[in-house]
């Protein structure tokens, strides 16, 4: 994958986010407005529906929120060229290879039931001169 590809793809992902956080920001701030024509049996909700009962308003607003600030990032060339040094300097990395991945996990996976093991010890020995104890 090009440098170029890698940083427009974490534009595009962060543009996302900021869809999905503005989204549900939109959705909880609208929601705790009153509704409106309260004294009439028509109760219109501020987070109306737009498209289906799955597309609200605050999802428009998110979108609109979230594309914007995609390329308003995009489109500062600070950030933009502060993201293609991260993208070099990512290239430069020597990553593992697969069964050097492995092994790590499984002696993570080791070392974590062990210490969950001595962690159980410690805590029935613990409970064991607790309850002695007590009964003094």
């Amino acid at each position: 994958m090009s440098q170029e590809r890698m940083v427009n793809m974490a534009f595009v992902a962060i543009a996302l986010v900021l869809w999905f956080v503005s989204a549900n920001l939109f959705g909880t701030l609208l929601d705790a407005l009153p509704p409106l024509n309260a004294s009439s049996g028509d109760r219109w909700q501020w987070d109306a529906y737009i498209i289906g009962r799955e597309f609200r308003l605050s999802n428009l607003l998110g979108v609109a929120f979230g594309v914007a600030g995609g390329i308003l990032l995009w489109r500062n060339s600070w950030l933009f060229g502060q993201a293609h040094e991260i993208a070099g300097e990512l290239r430069k990395v020597s990553w593992p290879s697969w069964p050097e991945v492995r092994l790590s996990t499984v002696v993570v996976m080791i070392t974590t039931v062990l210490v969950a093991c001595v962690l159980w010890a410690y805590d029935t020995v613990f409970a064991f001169v607790s309850r002695f104890v007590y009964k003094i």
